[in-house]
């Protein structure tokens, strides 16, 4: 590979691009005159198997609307800037609006994964993502192996590189995650090589403990009933606050996957009306009521 066509920082290991370093960067047009600046990258995520790979660049430019462009366009990649291929007439990638722009299974990875919260499927937490990192591979392209999550990426974002330097770095694989960002947790969901279409009982259960309610019905929604029926039993409690949520049909599915006696008690727990519905909050020692101190006129 063209030794300008592999991104690097300072801060990142050889061969690691680092997305807050790309970001920013120059694009530089076949006449040597900068077209605007780069403000995200696209992963496609069912176009192969493995980790995906940047299939276009979106470019923001003054007074003009912004460019779309296919990672095929590329010339050079470096500190200095991205460099376009001769000949590239990068109107024809004008945009109105990225969503409107954007293939079905199609991410944003600083809109949709950058300063977004995860679900770390194999350390069972929920982190929030300091940056991403990809790495060049065969054929001058750009593939995204997974996001760091650590406090050393955010101090090296804060421009403290000599702390940074200290912590060590936490990186969460792509196939070990799920996004929790609207889009990105709708194409997952999307998407059947993801890896939330993958998981076993226990591993489901523990996702959708750290998500939304509403995220994890969805995620439920989208599994196997039989599946989704067994992390309920991994954890009732959480089961019932997702079951509650989902459309009566789903609901009814995943109930009718449980073994005979457990699916009757189930369905006379769903008819039951929760005991909090429609009261607003409990009230603890925790939050203790306000006692507002009369004054001494009123006395």
């Amino acid at each position: 590979m063209n030794s300008s066509r592999k991104p690097a920082s300072a801060s990142a290991p050889p061969g690691l691009l680092l997305l807050s370093d790309a970001v920013g960067r120059r694009v530089i047009g076949t006449d040597g005159r900068t077209i605007g600046r780069l403000a995200d990258l696209s992963v496609g995520l069912d176009i192969q198997a493995g980790p995906p790979r940047v299939q276009r660049l979106l470019v923001r430019r003054r007074r003009a609307h912004d460019l779309l462009l296919p990672w095929s366009v590329t010339e050079n990649v470096g500190a200095g800037g991205i460099s376009l291929r001769t000949g590239v007439d990068v109107a024809a990638f004008e945009i109105a609006c990225a969503d409107a722009a954007l293939h079905r299974h199609e991410i944003l990875i600083v809109r949709d994964v950058l300063d977004t919260q995860i679900v770390d499927i194999v350390g069972r937490r929920l982190a929030r993502v300091a940056d991403v990192a990809l790495t060049s591979v065969a054929g001058d392209r750009l593939e995204l192996i997974g996001v760091e999550v650590g406090f050393g990426a955010v101090l090296r974002r804060l421009g403290l590189t000599q702390l940074a330097a200290r912590a060590p770095r936490d990186i969460v694989e792509w196939n070990a995650l799920h996004m929790t960002s609207g889009r990105g947790h709708t194409v997952q969901l999307a998407t059947p090589r993801s890896a939330v279409h993958h998981l076993g009982a226990t591993e489901l259960a523990a996702m959708v403990e750290r998500l939304a309610t509403e995220a994890a019905a969805e995620v439920l929604a989208a599994t196997a009933p039989a599946v989704a029926a067994e992390a309920i039993r991994v954890d009732p409690g959480v089961g019932e606050r997702i079951l509650r949520a989902m459309p009566s049909s789903n609901a009814t599915d995943i109930v009718a996957e449980m073994p005979a006696d457990h699916a009757a008690r189930w369905r006379a727990r769903l008819a039951s009306t929760p005991v909090l519905r429609g009261r607003r909050f409990l009230r603890s020692h925790v939050w203790p009521r306000r006692r507002h101190r009369r004054s001494r006129a009123a006395q």
